[in-house]
Formats: C-alpha cells, structure tokens, sequence
C-alpha cells in the first residue's frame, strides 16, 4: 500500500514507516507459492471414439473433449447453484474458446482412436462468456492451501505419525478438478507437535506458512464418537488466511456398509469441497461493483494504525486501502471496497473492525 503522510512530525514519521513496512512484510508471499495450479487448463480428459475411420473417430474425439472440458471448467469456476444456468455452445464457439490442446496415452486402430486429452482455455474468453450470461465466478487463489489432518484417538493426538488414517484419507484424494490446491506437507520431515497444533498453542502456523511459502492453513482436527448407535466422525476445523481466521464444527455419519476408512475418505472429500465453495464465495464478492468510502481512525497509539490496515487486507471485501493523511491522533483512510457502503459494516465485523456512520463521517476503529 502508499501511504502519503502530511503534517506529521520526523520521528512519527520514521516510527509510522518502520512499522508498516514491517507489517507489511509478514504478509508477503514467495512467488513460487503462486504457480499453484493452471486454473484455466483442464487435464486428462478421457476419450473413446469409434467412427468410419481413425481420423473421423480423433476429429469426433477432440470436439467432445473440448465440450466436456468446458463444462468442468466453469462448474470448477462456478457455485453449484448456477450450474443449471450455464450455458450449453455448438462446437465452433467451444472451440474459439481454447487456446491449446495436448495429447497423452493416444491409442489408434482402423475405426478407434482412444487418448487422454488437455485442453487450456482462453481465460479472458471463458470470463467474457460467463459474465455474458451473468453468472458469478472465482479465479483459483494466488497460493496453495496446506492442510495439515490431525487425528485423535484414544486420547492420543497423531499427525506425522505413519499410522495416521485421516492423512491418508487426505492424501489419496483427487484434487484435480478443484479450484484450491491442497497441499500435504512433507510426513517425513515431521514438525510441530500435533498437541499444540490440535490445541492452536504456540506459533506453529507461522514456523509452517514460513517453511511452505503459504499463508492459507487448514487443521481438520478429526475424532471418533462411538456414544451412538453408530460410527460418528466429528471434524473441529480451523482456517486461516487472506480471507480470514474461523472455525467449525462437521460431523459425518457413518453410512450401512461404509468402512471407517470409507467414512474417513468421504469427511476429507467434504471439508476440501466446502473450503472450494467458501473460497468461490470470498473471490466472488471481491469481484462486485467497487465504491470508495473515506474513514476516520481515531489512534490511541501507533498500534491502532497498524491492526486496522492489517485487518482491512484480510476482509474479502477490501480491494484496497491507503492511509490519505496522518496526524499524532488520527488518520483518514481512503478504502475501496467491492459492496455498496451501507452493507460495509457487517462485512468487515468478522474481521475485527467497526465501521459506522458519525455526522455524515465514516468511522472506523479495531475492536479490542
């Protein structure tokens, strides 16, 4: 952010800009975070095309893997409410949209032609096309999410551990078709303790998101209750990131005939899917109509300045914040935000900031 300063003295001045830089430095993110996945490309799509000849089955082939790769493209893009909105195009305008096509495992006869199809799509063409037909949409985020599935059994708190069946279940998951990447990190080099983690004791998250280059986290702590009549998996979940820091709670019924290792595999499917859908939810508000709005801090101390430009980052809402004018007491942020005003208030309430309306002024102060 640019932080022009007037009418300030030289010592608050030097305080003010070591701070934020400081501030702004524990946000940064390395760039290899950032290639976390091609959002735009769709992998492997399998054909089976039989025709007079091999040629005519490729041509047949080619047109079905566009058209089915589309489709899984926007729905990855999209909420699952809109999928029955989104719209069904004639094989030439499918094709307009693709910038490249790969071929993997192709496998011919005389009237056959079997193969594993890439397909890349042209990012400004699929958002024009879905904005055309108005529907919502979510670019991938900048970074991976890594997720780090503790498991507590018995009383014992497991994590690196190699008998840890909820990583597993993680682990064996197919995420190629989400919007998030997620990430396991390395079992063998193990890290912090699983009780303080499970226990969101001590700066763990800081040592990980250092050591994997991301600041999105995600501990499903997992456990059993066999109080009922059935196998119930309970998931305490806790999230961190750009988007903000909360928790839930899930539970997952064991179904009739389903494994615990079953019933596992389906609770981490159904967490990953849930933090996709939020995630699409966040980049779709940030993607509204922007309004800009002028708000007073009031400062009891330089700390105030800091939390409130830290947490107005982390709001979804927020597309961007600059401190216009600064004095000892108070300083006057210019924020542009993706809502309309009037809603503001609630919006930036789950990240620790009061916003109201005062003579006409808006001000805004962290809540303590």
């Amino acid at each position: 952010m640019k932080h022009p300063i007037r009418g300030v003295s030289p010592s608050l001045v030097i305080l003010v800009g070591l701070a934020l830089v400081l501030g702004m430095g524990s946000v940064s993110r390395p760039a290899a975070a950032a290639a976390a996945a091609e959002p735009y490309t769709v992998t492997d799509v399998p054909v089976d095309v039989t025709s007079d000849t091999a040629a005519a089955a490729r041509d047949i082939a080619i047109r079905d893997a566009q058209s089915t790769a589309l489709g899984l493209l926007m729905r990855r893009m999209t909420l699952k409410e809109d999928w029955s909105r989104l719209p069904q195009l004639d094989a030439m305008r499918v094709s307009s949209l693709v910038n490249s096509i790969e071929f993997n495992d192709e496998r011919y006869s005389t009237t056959r032609y079997i193969a594993k199809i890439t397909i890349a799509f042209n990012p400004r063409g699929i958002a024009s096309l879905l904005r055309g037909y108005n529907i919502p949409f979510a670019q991938a985020p900048d970074e991976p999410t890594l997720v780090l599935p503790v498991y507590e059994r018995n009383g014992a708190t497991q994590l690196w551990n190699d008998s840890n069946p909820w990583w597993d279940a993680w682990d064996k998951q197919d995420w190629s078709g989400s919007l998030i990447t997620f990430e396991l990190p390395n079992r063998a080099e193990g890290g912090p303790d699983a009780a303080a983690i499970a226990a969101d004791q001590g700066a763990w998250r800081d040592e990980m998101s250092q050591r994997y280059g991301t600041t999105e986290l995600a501990v499903p702590v997992a456990s059993w209750d066999t109080s009922g009549s059935s196998l119930r998996l309970t998931v305490d979940l806790r999230i961190y990131g750009v988007a903000g820091n909360r928790t839930e709670t899930l539970t997952f019924d064991q179904q009739p005939g389903e494994t615990p290792e079953a019933l596992l595999a389906r609770a981490a499917r159904d967490v990953g899917t849930g933090l996709t859908n939020d995630w699409k939810k966040v980049a779709m508000l940030r993607e509204g109509p922007q309004s800009t709005i002028k708000a007073v801090l009031d400062m009891q101390s330089l700390r105030d300045l800091i939390t409130v430009e830290e947490r107005l980052k982390r709001a979804p809402v927020v597309k961007s914040a600059m401190v216009e004018s600064l004095n000892v007491d108070r300083a006057l942020f210019n924020i542009t935000v993706s809502a309309p005003p009037e809603q503001l208030a609630g919006l930036l309430q789950p990240y620790g900031l009061d916003l109201a309306s005062q003579d006409g002024d808006w001000r805004i102060a962290p809540r303590r």
